[in-house]
């Protein structure tokens, strides 16, 4: 036992984090594969965007269709293989962050900044779930470890490395610009910083950035700029909604919730005393401006209008990093094994609420997770319906409806349409609209109790059912199912429609 002992003190820091890792990732993969939850709309559409590769979507970059893409080319089209990439790419995560912190601080601080971001409960929730915020997370960290080793030495290959994170990372989600924000507060005061970002190494840099990045931006050209439009309306401002003080206090304990309680208290009492701590040097300069002002910029969003939780995400990669080394500073290693105690049984609880329903029920926490409900049986009702009757599409009006339908009727040999609007507002209104030649014979699902726009557009129309899905035991979602027929009043909506075509997705 002792040998034991003394042999497992002598294993390296990366050997502790691996098998952490390696434990953690076993544990979130099998609760993907043994969870009744459905996919949610989001994860359905970007589901639906990997069967048709590109370098862009209506409302994101590629990068998330092109991640299922790979996952679901390996193991097939389950929710689990959907999903699988999350919580690969946060072991990924972990790793870079390990290494980042090394190359800004020391192995020490790099182990437990590794061992706070895989536990973090933000990294526990979102290894459920398939998210554009995962491969940003993981390709901002990789951009923080070459930009640490850059400061070292002007590296032509860790320039190279750098752009292409930062290329790949605005190919994840738009949020990258925020690290080129942080980057530019953090050198452009300084003579040094200056003289990095204007050498060979940050030339090159920006050259693989550009690189990287530039298919999306010919895609956005030659489709009206419609992901940075979307991204832009995202924001939502509006002088009548200004003044949202519920939602800022709604986005900042969510912020804690992320972190985790005893990391947030760190965070929030570093910030306060730290910043006059003599020992405070330029990766402390560096990390805080690659975390305040996107929480400055996030806060703002929120009290003008609105913000979810995780539009800070990318904070929190290098706050992992900051309050690790804080901490480590004042030899308080305690309270990293405290926060990551706490975590280790918050990431368990998670998981167990992901696999048991009835644990859901008995904690009250039905309404959290009705958005990941009932999807499957609606499907397959629906698919049935159609199958009955001599039908040319099957129809829906809602950009969630069509992408949770979309892969929740993909056994359907009819297409699945989109009804279409005057201005696009999505990609299924793009890409699936309904055609002239399919529109004969709608089978019509709609949550929308009053559709008159659009069964108006058709010779005739008849209501032919509900379908309802239990959620809980409150809660039910409701379609109501229609038989539309045409010929389509062309009068009505002559600009919506496409010409024929032979695609029956």
């Amino acid at each position: 036992m002792t040998a034991l002992t003394e042999w497992m003190k002598k294993l390296p820091p990366l050997a502790w984090l691996a098998a952490l890792v390696a434990a953690l990732t076993l544990f979130r993969l099998i609760v993907l594969v043994t969870t009744p939850l459905n996919l949610g709309p989001d994860e359905a559409q970007y589901w639906s965007w990997s069967l048709t590769p590109a370098f862009g979507y209506f409302s994101k970059p590629p990068m998330i269709a092109w991640i299922i893409g790979l996952t679901t080319g390996v193991c097939g089209d389950g929710e689990a293989c959907i999903r699988a990439g999350a919580p690969l790419m946060h072991a990924i995560t972990a790793f870079l962050i390990f290494f980042a912190g090394k190359a800004l601080y020391d192995e020490r601080v790099g182990l437990w900044s590794g061992v706070a971001y895989t536990l973090m409960p933000g990294t526990s929730f979102s290894s459920l779930l398939i998210t554009t915020d995962v491969p940003l997370l993981m390709f901002w960290t990789l951009a923080l470890w070459a930009l640490a080793e850059l400061r070292k030495a002007a590296n032509m290959e860790w320039a190279i490395v750098f752009g292409a994170a930062i290329g790949f990372g605005l190919l994840s989600k738009y949020a990258m610009l925020y690290f080129v924000l942080g980057l530019g507060l953090a050198f452009l005061p300084t003579t040094n910083g200056r003289s990095l970002l204007l050498s060979r190494a940050g030339a090159i840099a920006a050259l693989a950035a550009l690189t990287v990045f530039a298919p999306n931006v010919v895609w956005n050209a030659l489709h009206s700029f419609a992901t940075v439009g979307h991204t832009a309306a995202n924001a939502n401002w509006s002088v009548a909604k200004l003044f949202n003080i519920t939602n800022t206090l709604s986005f900042i304990a969510a912020q804690f919730g992320i972190a985790g309680p005893i990391a947030g208290g760190l965070l929030a009492w570093g910030l306060i005393r730290n910043w006059r701590d003599p020992r405070y040097d330029s990766s402390d300069t560096l990390l805080l401006a690659l975390t305040l002002p996107i929480f400055a910029i996030v806060t703002l969003q929120a009290f003008v209008s609105r913000a979810n939780a995780n539009w800070a995400a990318p904070a929190f990669v290098a706050l992992t990093i900051l309050f690790t080394a804080w901490a480590m500073r004042r030899s308080n290693t305690f309270v990293l094994k405290a926060n990551a105690c706490l975590n280790a049984a918050i990431a368990l609880i998670l998981g167990a609420l992901a696999m048991s329903p009835a644990f859901v029920a008995a904690i009250g926490q039905e309404n959290s997770v009705k958005r990941l409900r009932g999807w499957d049986e609606a499907g397959r009702t629906i698919v049935s319906v159609a199958n009955s009757g001599a039908y040319d599409a099957i129809m829906s009006d809602d950009r969630e409806d069509m992408a949770s339908l979309f892969y929740y009727t993909r056994v359907r040999e009819l297409p699945l349409r989109m009804w279409p609007s005057e201005t696009a507002r999505n990609e299924y209104e793009v890409s699936h609209r309904l055609r002239v030649d399919e529109a004969a014979n709608v089978l019509f699902v709609t949550r929308q109790s009053d559709v008159r726009a659009i069964t108006n557009a058709f010779a005739s129309s008849q209501r032919i059912g509900t379908l309802e899905t239990r959620l809980d035991s409150k809660r039910k979602r409701v379609f109501f199912l229609f038989t539309l027929k045409g010929p389509v009043d062309s009068t009505l909506f002559p600009k919506y429609f496409d010409r024929p075509s032979t695609d029956n997705r």
